[in-house]
């Protein structure tokens, strides 16, 4: 008679278990490496500052920042310009969140904030300036670049789910990406 109940617990629990499984949504982690494979496709980038000087800025190096929930992006930066005798080289820091755009299904940078743009080199009279008008072209330029976009294997699991995306957690591993049902996002 136990062993009936054994069994016929165990069985319980694992029908349960599976149960539990197909119904938990969909989630997977993409590790730092791939990234930073990811957002090196969209570099390198040129942006134009106050129609004198172009910034031109490589593929970054990326840091996972948890206890933020951001990713800090570290790039080489080298300027030119009318104004400017000959090109500079040197770094700029920024950090950004993460927003979802459905029209493409992915992960684009937001929030972003410049924490240094440094160039070797500068004239001591364009210091000011760009430190003035840099960063938030900078910003502006950097917001909305892909960072992630789903893949379909996993638009496939969302459509058998009809799952949204509801999560990005930057966790010390990678970026945490954790869907939900409709019903469970209200």
């Amino acid at each position: 008679m136990r062993r009936r109940l054994f069994l016929a617990s165990s069985l319980l629990a694992a029908s349960l278990l599976a149960a539990c499984s197909l119904l938990a949504p969909p989630s997977y982690t993409l590790s730092a490496a791939e990234l930073q494979t990811i957002v090196a496709k969209s570099f390198p980038r040129s942006y134009p500052l106050l129609g004198l000087l172009q910034l031109d800025v490589q593929a970054p190096s990326l840091q996972l920042l948890p206890e933020t929930n951001r990713i800090q992006a570290t790039m080489r930066a080298e300027m030119s310009g009318k104004v400017l005798p000959h090109r500079l080289d040197g770094t700029m820091v920024l950090d950004f969140a993460l927003r979802y755009s459905p029209a493409d299904h992915s992960l684009r940078a937001t929030q972003v904030q410049v924490q240094s743009l440094q160039m070797n080199g500068l004239p001591e009279a364009m210091e000011a300036m760009l430190h003035a008008y840099a960063p938030r072209a900078a910003e502006h330029a950097m917001e909305d670049v892909v960072v992630h976009t789903l893949r379909q294997e996993d638009l496939d699991r969302l459509d058998k789910a009809a799952g949204l995306p509801a999560t990005f957690q930057v966790t010390a591993e990678g970026l945490r990406i954790e869907f939900v049902k409709p019903q469970d996002a209200k």
